[in-house]
């Protein structure tokens, strides 16, 4: 009896041993949603999103994600450590989800990416996040839940409950970096006080709050969103910080302060935000004042039929001349200024998002200072030249320019967005400055085959070296605070450049480079000063340019 007893026992503790297994949560769905972000689906139910970077936007009428069918099943998201958004309406109706996990990589939450998630009761969002869209959590159980008044979601004021009582004043709560917006037409607002940690203010924030006639923006806001403070009517006074780097469409446009604005280019600040009036809208040519530092967005486009790509002009200049204070001209500055022919981009601008239908614009130069490009959707560019700083080619940058038949890549782009030569149907031949491997390494987006004409262009490679030059010898003397550097190099079969880099605790303390001559004797002397300089390398490029490596680096510790 005792046997059989301890036989019963045993058996149980097997069973038990096994019964996690029996029923653990097994991955019924899964595959990618980003360059390199994966999402699965198990049958708990829970939607885990791993990897590094962003995940796509939707697509279709529902902005649809690829666990989109998938929607009744889900009732838990996790994002783990490395993704750094969530799309627009990345999980709208998903009405079975009661809680998410985001990690704290998560930079942006986009436009209704949660919203009609009518069970999900608890909302977290880490300090990594940097932007909250309006509309995020609308209508979830976590909003029905939060009291009337201003309703905070993280570090972000994320909208106002309830009936606002007359001559409400709102003081925004020191730490707060974002507004997403919930004051549309509170006419009952007659005041709000901004702190200084306020980063943002989004679109329609405070859009037709009559009751406001004063704002004086706090010195850190860098974005200003499309239609901010519009229609608010009585708003006499605004002051601009100096900081600003984007102001969108309208944003201040039927106010008090912008109906006593004279017709011509409309400033604030040190800021272009629009042209009003008929007269300078019909000049051939524009010039923009010195000082100017920004060019708001739509600044000379056209607004009544802007969201509409074949309607509408914008300003019908042929030529628009830019002083060289301008840092920033943000998206769609001169979309449909259909007969813009001459424009000059000032040294500085980092970011060119702004020419879509720029049918007459048939050639640009674009300074070195810019580092992602995009917005030259249907002009009538032939060929272009990328500058050698330009890291991202941008969604839909050369959509339609049916005229473009050369491009010359440098081998700092690392990524080609989504679209970026879409129906460029005369494109022909790409001059890329690096090598194939170094080609094949670019993060090109190939859905819905949509850059197929850029990869079925012939494809032109710098002059693979195939002979290689060496560093036969390296010395280096310290004479105070100068370092003598004897360097010989053989093997030089074709001209390229030596580079000697003096660095201090890990930081460059100085560079000094000389042009290697093709079969010469490459005997070099450079002289280089540097307080305490720690280390030295030595490298060899095809060109200053191209930055292609040619050998290995020498390193010297001083």
């Amino acid at each position: 009896m005792k046997k059989r007893v301890c036989g019963i026992i045993l058996i149980i503790s097997i069973f038990m041993t096994f019964v996690p297994y029996i029923y653990a949560a097994t991955v019924v769905d899964s595959g990618t949603c980003g360059d390199n972000a994966t999402w699965s689906l198990n049958s708990s139910g829970t939607l885990t999103i791993s990897g590094t970077g962003e995940i796509y936007d939707g697509y279709g009428e529902n902005s649809e994600q690829p666990w989109y069918n998938l929607k009744d099943n889900i009732k838990s998201v996790v994002i783990n450590y490395g993704i750094t958004n969530i799309p627009f309406a990345a999980f709208r109706d998903f009405q079975n989800i009661t809680s998410i996990s985001l990690s704290n990589s998560i930079e942006r939450i986009e436009l209704g990416a949660f919203i009609n998630c009518t069970k999900l009761s608890d909302v977290s969002i880490p300090d990594s996040c940097k932007y909250l869209a309006n509309d995020a959590f609308a209508r979830t159980k976590w909003y029905n839940n939060q009291p009337n008044g201003v309703v905070y979601c993280g570090n972000f004021l994320y909208t106002y409950k309830g009936t606002m009582p007359s001559n409400t004043s709102i003081n925004v709560k020191n730490g707060t970096i974002g507004i997403c917006g919930g004051f549309y037409n509170e006419s009952n607002l007659v005041s709000v006080t901004f702190p200084n940690t306020l980063e943002y203010i989004d679109n329609r924030a405070f859009s037709y709050c009559t009751g406001l006639t004063s704002i004086t923006l706090p010195k850190n806001l860098k974005n200003i969103g499309t239609e901010a403070f519009s229609n608010c009517q009585n708003l006499k006074n605004i002051t601009l910080p100096d900081n600003v780097e984007y102001i969108g469409r309208l944003a201040f446009s039927d106010t008090a302060w912008y109906n006593n604005q004279s017709n011509g280019l409309v400033y604030l600040n040190n800021w272009l935000l629009t042209l009003k009036g008929d007269t300078i809208k019909q000049a051939n040519t524009i010039t923009v004042k010195n000082n100017t530092i920004g060019i708001a967005v739509n600044a000379f486009g056209d607004d009544e039929y802007y969201i509409y790509d074949e309607l509408g002009d914008g300003a019908h200049a042929s030529t628009i001349n830019l002083p060289n204070s301008i840092k920033y001209i943000n998206d769609d500055a001169f979309s449909k200024c259909r007969y813009l022919t001459k424009i000059n981009i000032p040294d500085g601008v980092e970011t060119l998002n702004c020419f879509s239908h720029c049918k007459s614009l048939a050639s640009i130069n674009i300074p070195d200072s810019v580092k992602t490009l995009g917005g030259f959707y249907d002009t009538a560019l032939t060929n272009i030249t990328i500058p050698p700083n330009v890291t991202e080619i941008m969604q839909s940058a050369f959509l339609s320019c049916t005229s473009l038949k050369e491009l010359s890549i440098p081998v700092s782009v690392t990524k080609i967005d989504n679209g970026a030569f879409d129906g460029c149907t005369t494109l022909t031949d790409v001059y890329y400055s690096g090598t194939k491997e170094q080609w094949d390494n670019i993060n090109i987006d190939t859905r819905y085959d949509s850059n197929a004409p850029l990869l079925n262009a012939t494809i032109h490679f710098a002059k693979e070296i195939t002979n290689k030059p060496v560093i036969t010898s390296s010395q280096v003397t310290k004479t105070n605070n100068t370092y003598t550097f004897n360097v010989n190099v053989s093997d030089v079969t074709s001209d390229c450049e030596l580079i000697v880099v003096l660095y201090k605790n890990g930081k460059v303390a100085n560079v000094k480079t000389t042009t290697l001559t093709s079969n010469a004797t490459n005997n070099k002397t450079l002289n280089l000063t540097a307080t305490n300089a720690d280390s030295a390398k030595i490298f060899i490029w095809d060109s200053l340019k191209n930055m292609i490596p040619l050998c290995n680096a020498v390193t010297k510790n001083l």
